[in-house]
C-alpha cells in the first residue's frame, strides 16, 4: 500500500518505522529535526506544512491508499484530512487531541469525510474508567462487535485466584483464561495451572459475563476513586464513573480549573490542592482509595502521585504516561497499570491497516492480540493443531455463535468462528495470509 504519513512526531515515527517494510511510505515533517530523524528510514520524507496543497501533491496524496494524520496541531490534521481527502485518498485517519472536535473516543465514517477520527485523550480516559470498573485489571478490550471482552487482570495478593489452580476456580462456561504472562512470557494455562499473585491473565468473556470476575483476581470492589488532575482526561473519567455507585473524588491545583468543574460533574467531589504534598494526601484520605489515577500533565508527576497514594494504602494506582517507552518502567516500580494516550492512536490506524480477516487487534505484554474469522473453506474442519501457524502463535480461544470455547489441538474450527489469535507483531501479516 501507499501510505502517507503527516506528522514524524512519536505516534508518526512509530507507525513509520513498523510500516516501512512491507509499504511505500511517505512521510511529511515541518520540524527539522524530526524531519532528519525520519529521513534515516527506508521511506521518502518531505519537509513541509502538512494543511498546504502543494506539499500534499508533492507528497502524492492523490494516489495513497492511506493518509494519517497524527501531527501535534489538530487545526493540521483536520485540514489535512479534509484536503487529503477531496484529492482523491482512498481512506483517511485524523487524529485530534481536543475534545471540542469530537464527542466520543473513536468516531468512524464521520459526516465530514474522515474514515476515523481518534481522540487518544478521550480513549484513555474511558479505558481507565473500564479498568477502575473492573478490580484488578489492566487492560479491557472489546471483541465480535461487543459481544465478548478480553481482559487483562493481574492476580493480587490474597485474592481467591491467588494460589488456586484454573480448575478450582470454577468460572462460568463462556469466561476463559486465554493466557498467563508469567516471568516475561505468555503462555497458555491448563486445568492444572496454579495462578500466583503477580501473574497476569488474559480472559475471554461474554460482555454479560464480566460482573462475575469481580473479586476473584483483585478486590471485590471498588467504592472510593481518588483522580489527581482535572484536565481532559481526568474530568471525562470523573464524568463516566460519576454514573456508577462509585465515591468519586477530583484533585487539581488550578482553582478556576475546580470551580468551573464543579457545576459541571454532579456527584463528583471536587477538591483545589498540591497532590504532591503529603499532609494534604493524608488530609485527604487517599490512603483509603480504593483505587487512583494520576492524569496531571507530568509524567514525573503522576509517577511520584501513584507512589506516594500507594504508600499511603491506595489499593491500587493507574497512571497517565505520555512517553511510550516509560511504560514499563512505571509498572516496574509499583505503579499498577500505566496508560499511554499514543498507544491508542497507533493501535488503531494499525487495526484499520491491518484489513483482510482480521476484526480487531489489541496488545498484551508487547503481543499483538487479533480476532480473525474463519471464512477460508480450506482452512473449515481442521483440526487447530493441523494450521500452518507461525512459530510461537497462539489461539487463546474460540467465539463460536454466543459460546466461548477453550481451544485444544484436536478442536475443528467452523465457518464463521472468530479465533483470538496471539501472535508477535512481525507475523500479524502471516496470520492474516492464512485466514485470507
Amino acid at each position: 500500500m501507499r501510505i502517507v504519513i503527516a506528522g514524524a512526531g512519536e505516534v508518526g515515527y512509530s507507525l513509520a518505522t513498523s510500516l516501512a517494510p512491507n509499504h511505500d511510505v511517505i512521510v511529511i515533517e515541518k520540524d527539522l529535526s524530526r524531519f532528519d530523524r525520519v529521513s534515516e528510514l527506508d521511506i521518502v520524507a518531505i519537509n513541509g506544512n502538512a494543511a498546504n496543497m502543494k506539499v500534499l501533491k508533492n507528497a502524492g496524496v492523490e494516489k495513497a491508499d492511506v493518509f494519517l494524520a497524527v501531527t501535534g496541531d489538530d487545526e493540521v490534521n483536520l485540514l489535512s484530512g479534509l484536503a487529503a481527502k477531496e484529492v482523491g485518498a482512498k481512506r483517511v485517519i485524523v487524529r485530534v487531541e481536543n475534545p471540542e472536535y469530537v464527542d466520543r473516543p473513536i468516531v468512524k465514517d464521520h459526516p465530514l469525510g474522515y474514515d476515523v477520527l481518534i481522540c487518544p485523550q478521550l480513549s484513555l480516559a474511558q479505558e481507565a474508567a473500564r479498568i477502575i470498573g473492573i478490580p484488578g485489571a489492566i487492560e479491557v478490550v472489546t471483541f465480535s462487535g461487543g459481544k465478548v471482552e478480553m481482559i487483562e487482570l493481574q492476580v493480587m495478593e490474597g485474592s481467591k485466584a491467588d494460589g488456586k489452580t484454573v480448575a478450582e476456580l470454577n468460572l462460568p462456561p463462556n469466561v476463559v483464561i486465554a493466557s498467563i504472562y508469567r516471568d516475561g512470557h505468555i503462555e497458555i494455562p491448563r486445568g492444572d495451572t496454579v495462578l500466583r499473585a503477580g501473574d497476569r491473565v488474559a480472559i475471554v468473556s461474554k460482555t454479560e459475563d464480566v460482573e462475575m470476575l469481580k473479586g476473584i483476581f483483585g478486590p471485590p470492589v471498588t467504592r472510593r476513586v481518588t483522580i489527581f488532575g482535572a484536565g481532559t482526561i481526568g474530568s471525562y473519567t470523573a464524568k463516566i464513573l460519576s454514573k456508577s455507585m462509585m465515591s468519586v473524588k477530583l484533585i487539581d491545583s488550578n482553582i478556576e480549573r475546580c470551580e468551573a468543574l464543579s457545576s459541571e460533574l454532579d456527584g463528583v467531589r471536587i477538591v483545589c490542592g498540591d497532590a504532591t504534598d503529603i499532609e494534604f494526601l493524608i488530609d485527604e484520605e487517599i490512603g483509603k482509595s480504593d483505587a487512583v489515577l494520576a492524569t496531571t500533565e507530568s509524567d514525573e508527576k503522576n509517577l511520584l502521585i501513584s507512589l506516594l497514594s500507594k504508600n499511603l494504602g491506595a489499593k491500587i494506582a493507574i497512571a497517565k504516561v505520555e512517553k511510550r517507552e516509560y511504560v514499563k518502567l512505571f509498572e516496574a516500580v509499583g505503579v499498577d497499570v500505566a496508560l499511554n494516550p499514543r498507544s491508542v492512536t497507533y493501535n488503531e490506524v494499525s487495526k484499520l491497516l491491518r484489513t483482510m480477516r482480521i476484526e480487531t487487534l489489541a496488545e498484551i505484554e508487547g503481543t499483538a492480540v487479533v480476532e480473525v474469522v474463519v471464512r477460508n473453506m480450506k482452512l473449515v474442519g481442521k483440526a487447530l493443531k493441523d494450521l500452518p501457524l507461525p512459530k510461537g502463535t497462539i489461539i487463546g480461544a474460540i467465539v463460536r455463535g454466543d459460546e466461548c470455547i477453550i481451544p485444544r489441538g484436536e478442536t475443528r474450527i467452523e465457518y464463521e468462528d472468530r479465533l483470538l489469535v496471539f501472535a508477535s507483531w512481525d507475523e500479524i501479516e502471516k496470520v492474516e495470509e492464512i485466514f485470507r
